[in-house]
């Protein structure tokens, strides 16, 4: 059921950017996620605001290639407040209603919707992994070695946006918005540590509910096409 409704978004979102009215917007995206590390975009990969108008509502998607120093993961048998899954690469794609406001200077919109998040190859921090392992057992050293199943992403995203008109084919963008989702990402493999002037020992793990969270403010910068 998941699987089939990502996928006929992806393939809605492909159909819209095919149809495509709305004027296209070429933005800078940064990324704010709790207990992560600040993403930016990978120039020039952030395309967004594109889509179709009805008047004053509308339908906007888009693309962004995110550079991910480090996000945060959930529903592991411990807690970390750093971030165990990064460096690497992710794309998100949204997919959001429009309610606007225009003027010949200045328009307002609130967008409300979802997304999709791919990460790219990802890859678990070790160092914090091992420092969270420690803790949670109580050990003086820990060594995880793990491996990860990637899989799609969902979540829900709103805010603001503001466009400011320099010209009829020209404008400036800013938008501000929330996003809460996930990545299913189980992990399994082995631990190994222990106490000084202990003896080593290693256990398997098998983490099957683990997930990779991107929740936090996204604020974006740009400029807008007609």
């Amino acid at each position: 059921m998941v699987r089939s409704v990502k996928l006929s978004l992806l393939l809605f979102i492909t159909l819209l950017c095919t149809f495509t009215t709305k004027g296209q917007g070429i933005s800078f995206s940064y990324l704010f996620p709790t207990n992560g590390y600040l993403s930016a975009p990978v120039s020039p990969f952030s395309l967004r605001g594109v889509g179709l108008d009805f008047g004053l509502v509308g339908i906007e998607t888009g693309f962004t290639l995110y550079s991910v120093p480090g996000l945060p993961m959930e529903d592991l048998p411990f807690d970390s407040e750093k971030p165990l899954i990064g460096p690497g690469f992710a794309t998100l794609v949204p997919l959001q209603l429009s309610l606007g406001i225009e003027s010949k200077t200045i328009s307002f919109k609130v967008l409300g919707g979802g997304f999709g998040l791919w990460n790219i190859n990802p890859r678990i921090n070790y160092g914090n992994f091992d420092r969270a392992i420690k803790t949670f057992k109580g050990w003086d050293v820990a060594n995880a070695d793990l491996s990860i199943e990637n899989s799609l992403g969902i979540g829900w995203m709103a805010g603001v946006g503001f466009e400011f008109h320099v010209s009829q084919k020209f404008s400036l963008t800013t938008d501000i918005q929330y996003l809460s989702g996930g990545i299913n990402s189980p992990l399994k493999g082995t631990i190994s540590g222990g106490t000084e002037g202990g003896t080593i020992q290693s256990e398997l793990v098998d983490y099957p509910d683990a997930k990779t969270l991107l929740q936090g403010i996204e604020i974006s910068l740009g400029v807008n096409m007609n």
